[in-house]
């Protein structure tokens, strides 16, 4: 038996999908008789909410059912019946094997079974853990940051010059008065964005200001005494006055632990899923035919 076959995700897909093939085809024949009559019982409420909520917990979905008032439950068994009819209605003008939206979304149904399966019964250990860590260590790197608060002169609508003037003229108001971090709302023109910018990084920044004030503001020295500027920005000039910035640096395990294990089930899970899709695709025999309507004679 091929190794992948002995992952028990793989037996689900192959062995699993097989009996529901099964079960289709049995409640299909016992359908033959009574195909104008809908049974409305327990499981088949069950089933509705599970694949509508798109989160296949039994538990889940008695609690839910049980704890519905009566006026509830008849809209659940009405939109269970309108289901059944419609999906009845369907198969018997044949949608299920003609029209290819049918096809797409039962082949998503599947997808969606596998991801959710995959995604339960995977789990890494604390060395699978420490080892994706290590190969991927620049995804988690933490970015540099800055504090700072800014007054803005715009350029639209003093002009550039003039803008750079009241500049200059504010900051030295701003030094001699002391002005801080929380004074700054009270001075220039109104911003696009924000004020005050607390641990930003440099997108961040670079997006609201534009790149080359942003690695001017990532260049100066913290001081909370001491506005600085005018510094150019796609919308005018500003005063800024910096109080904080942190390197960027990569961390250790343990503070990002939680990020990174997520991130490593997810990627274990989606191998798996795919290694027991291929398992299933290995039992059919694939005959490929003659694709193009004038063959390359060389191909």
């Amino acid at each position: 038996m091929p190794t992948v076959l002995k992952d028990p995700l793989a037996h689900f897909v192959v062995l699993g999908l097989a009996l529901f093939a099964l079960f289709a085809w049995v409640s299909e024949d016992e359908r033959t008789g009574d195909d104008r009559i809908i049974e409305v019982d327990r499981q088949a409420l069950l089933s509705y909410i599970q694949y509508h909520a798109r989160a296949f917990s039994p538990q889940v979905a008695a609690a839910h059912l049980d704890g519905m008032p009566p006026s509830e439950l008849d809209r659940l068994v009405d939109a269970h019946v309108r289901e059944e009819a419609l999906y009845r209605e369907a198969l018997s003008l044949g949608m299920d094997r003609t029209d290819h939206v049918i096809k797409h979304r039962l082949v998503q149904s599947i997808e969606f079974i596998t991801d959710d399966l995959a995604l339960r019964t995977t789990r890494i250990t604390d060395d699978d853990l420490e080892t994706y860590f290590e190969a991927n260590r620049e995804r988690y790197r933490i970015e540099p940051t800055v504090t700072f608060t800014h007054v803005f002169f715009n350029n639209e609508r003093h002009g550039v010059q003039q803008a750079r003037d009241l500049a200059e003229e504010k900051r030295e108001d701003l030094n001699e008065n002391g002005v801080p971090f929380t004074g700054a709302p009270g001075h220039g023109d109104r911003f696009l964005y924000l004020v005050n910018y607390v641990e930003r990084t440099p997108g961040l920044v670079a997006s609201h200001f534009g790149d080359g004030m942003a690695d001017a503001v990532f260049a100066l020295v913290p001081d909370d005494a001491r506005w600085v500027g005018p510094l150019e920005s796609r919308y005018g000039h500003h005063l800024v006055l910096l109080t904080g910035k942190a390197a960027g640096r990569d961390p250790e395990l343990a503070e990002v632990e939680s990020r990174v294990r997520t991130d490593a089930e997810r990627e274990a899970a989606e191998a798996r899923r795919d290694a027991a899709i291929q398992a299933l695709i290995d039992t059919y025999e694939v005959r490929r035919q003659v694709l193009r309507a004038n063959p390359d004679p060389a191909g």
